[in-house]
């Protein structure tokens, strides 16, 4: 691949949109979660996609690595529980920004649920 090829396609990339938002992984055998945000929600869904189809938790969060080696990998479920709406006129610390109020707000309807 020659470097203007190469220029071209990381361009591309980053022009893309990605998907952001605030996905937890739960546990259906004993309720227990991992609650978390990201800057690109399909990387964290791959990355779920390959810990099933390797059969291996190893890519799963510490917690539910645990989780699925005691009940079985195919107890662990991702949700993606809300999405950034992006603007074009976003830059990626407004998204992160945004990204840290949904989380905070996620955390705390979570944590009055369980009361």
């Amino acid at each position: 691949m020659d470097r203007d090829t190469k220029k071209k396609m990381i361009n591309e990339y980053k022009q893309t949109k990605h998907r952001a938002g605030v996905y937890r992984f739960v546990s259906r055998e004993t309720g227990k979660y991992v609650l978390a945000a990201s800057m690109d929600l399909r990387g964290i869904q791959n990355k779920y996609q390959f810990a099933i189809k390797m059969k291996s938790p190893g890519a799963l969060p510490w917690i539910m690595a645990d989780e699925a080696s005691k009940y079985g990998l195919y107890t662990i479920e991702l949700e993606e529980l809300e999405l950034v709406d992006i603007k074009d006129e976003m830059t990626n610390d407004d998204i992160k920004e945004e990204l840290e109020v949904i989380l905070e707000l996620w955390q705390e309807k979570l944590a009055e649920s369980e009361e």
